[in-house]
This record gives structure tokens, sequence and C-alpha cells, in this order.
């Protein structure tokens, strides 16, 4: 088997980055010697002078010291609410859906502001944040059988 040998290994320095909706996401380093843009030449002239080449990259940062930087660990991202989660908080700051919950839990304190209403779903649907209403479907499920068709009855007068 061939040894596969690096098209350019070395240091270099982010010059910037950029995204938009017609050229994608794009990074641009700048290299220590002009001499390191060879092995780039080379390719664009195999390919008629167009860009377009695949590479794999690991790249590490360095600092000061010329030691690796460690990087902070990614965090993750809250889940983004949709309709059942717009649909949630619209009726959490409904004192009729108040009335609503502190009638279908008689025996605990009365539901009397939209976090006490939040809660309420937060409890009922098993989660920790309306937005996963959206995004776990049981949760979804949940909220269809336990909060909206008991509230949509109770709206129309169909108590019990």
């Amino acid at each position: 088997m061939s040894e596969i040998r690096p098209t350019f290994a070395g240091e270099m320095q982010l010059a910037g980055w950029s995204e938009t909706h017609n050229g994608g996401c794009k990074v641009t380093f700048w290299l220590p010697d002009a001499t390191d843009l060879d092995a780039f030449r080379a390719l664009t002239v195999r390919k008629g002078n167009t860009a377009g080449h695949r590479f794999m990259a690991a790249l590490v940062e360095v600092g000061d010291d010329e030691q690796p930087v460690q990087q902070p660990a990614a965090k993750e991202h809250a889940p983004v609410g949709g309709a059942l989660a717009k649909l949630a908080g619209m009726w959490c700051s409904d004192p009729d859906f108040w009335a609503f919950l502190s009638a279908r839990t008689p025996s605990t304190a009365p539901v009397a502001d939209a976090e006490a209403a939040a809660q309420v779903i937060r409890d009922v649907c098993q989660i920790e944040s309306r937005a996963e209403l959206d995004h776990i479907p049981e949760s979804a499920e949940m909220f269809h059988a336990e909060i909206r068709l008991p509230f949509m009855r109770w709206k129309q007068g169909v108590r019990g």
C-alpha cells in the first residue's frame, strides 16, 4: 500500500470567514509563504483552472506558547419551539386556561399565572421546556391527549 502524503502540511493563520445564501460557508487562511500555494495551483491547473477539489482537514489552534489551545466543549443548543410550543405559550397567558387547569386539578393550588400554567404543561408532558413539544413525539401526544383536547372541550362547555 502506498503512503498518503498531505497536499499541504504547515501553519496558517485565519484571515476570515463568511456565510452567504448564494456562496455558502467559506473560511480563508493566510499562508506564511507564497510557495505554499504551489500545491494548490497545481491542482486547479489539472482541473481546468477551476476550484472544487475536496480535502479532509484537521485544524488545531496554536497558542502564543506554541502549544495546542484546548477548545471549550461544544454547547448543546436548546430545541427551538415550533407550532405546539407557541400554542402552549399563548395558552399559558390566558386566564381561561388557568381556570381550566385549576378545575382539572382541584386538589392542588389554583393556577393563577403564566409560569404556573407552563409548569403544569411541563409536568404533564414530562418535559423541561415547552419547545420540546415540537421535538419529542411522546410529549406532543401527551399534550394533545391531556391538555389540548380537554381544553378545547372545556371551552365548548363540555365539563367533566
